[in-house]
């Protein structure tokens, strides 16, 4: 996987976002799952070092 640039970055955070707002106006198992499933992929990603993260993001 080639690294993702600070914009994909971005646009990532927002996905997952709205993923999530999603969910929290339609509570169902469904969105929820929907929502995990983002999270977990996005998560790999940065795992696997698939994802520029800016460094004012990283806890130190």
């Amino acid at each position: 996987m080639s690294k993702f640039s600070r914009l994909e970055w971005s646009k990532q955070v927002a996905a997952l976002n709205e993923r999530i707002r999603g969910f929290q106006a339609n509570p169902t198992k469904e969105q929820l799952e929907a929502a995990i499933d983002e999270l977990r992929a996005y998560a790999e990603a940065a795992r696997a070092g698939g994802i520029e993260i800016p460094s004012r993001f990283i806890a130190s």
